[in-house]
């Protein structure tokens, strides 16, 4: 097993990707973005009543609390498509070797063209390579087929339904849950590297 290093929740940079895809750290700036794609009803039906005000979002998603999550626009050649972010399920550093990600395509024209599984490489790469995480977990609503086949595609695989595990808008929903570990990391890199070329 790789020796994971604890992560510091000021430790928000940049991450590259090898092709058309960046991750940008989530910004005061990306909030009235944020705002409009968390209204799109296509995302609205798997996130939920989105906040009302700036502030609430900036509470939500910027601002540190017990469970801080790390928040990145998803930038497609230039331009901010979406949001990912991955954060620990526990604030006890022992934890640390573990993360859950989270996704949405904003832009609507965005959708469909290999934005999601590309964004969900590029952190898996970050996640595994560079801060040495042992898994990776995800958990789509069991009525997100689409979503699911992304994260099959992008290396995750099925452990099972987690029955009530969400709530939107005052209804109970199941969870599909899937994870990818560190040792399945490198035959998924090989598949994106088959897709898309060398990663260099």
């Amino acid at each position: 097993m790789a020796k994971y290093e604890p992560v510091d929740p000021t430790d928000h940079i940049a991450i590259p990707g090898p092709h058309d895809v960046s991750l940008l750290p989530l910004s005061e700036a990306d909030l009235p973005d944020l705002m409009r794609w968390l209204h799109e009803p296509e995302v609205r039906q798997f996130w939920g009543k989105p906040d009302d005000t700036i502030e609430e979002l900036r509470e939500e998603y910027i601002e540190p609390d017990v469970y801080p999550a790390w928040g990145f626009v998803i930038e497609l050649n230039g331009r901010g498509v979406g949001l990912i972010q991955y954060s620990h399920r526990y604030p006890d550093p022992d934890y640390y070797w573990d993360a859950s990600i989270d996704i949405l395509i904003g832009e609507p024209e965005a959708r469909g063209h290999g934005a999601g599984i590309e964004a969900i490489r590029v952190l898996l790469r970050y996640l595994f390579e560079e801060k040495q995480l042992h898994r990776v977990t995800i958990d789509p609503e069991v009525g997100n087929p689409r979503g699911i086949h992304v994260y099959k595609r992008a290396g995750f695989r099925i452990d099972g339904i987690l029955r009530h595990n969400d709530r939107i808008e005052g209804e109970y929903r199941d969870t599909q849950y899937l994870t990818i570990l560190e040792d399945e990391w490198p035959a998924a890199r090989a598949a994106w590297e088959h897709e898309r070329g060398p990663l260099g």
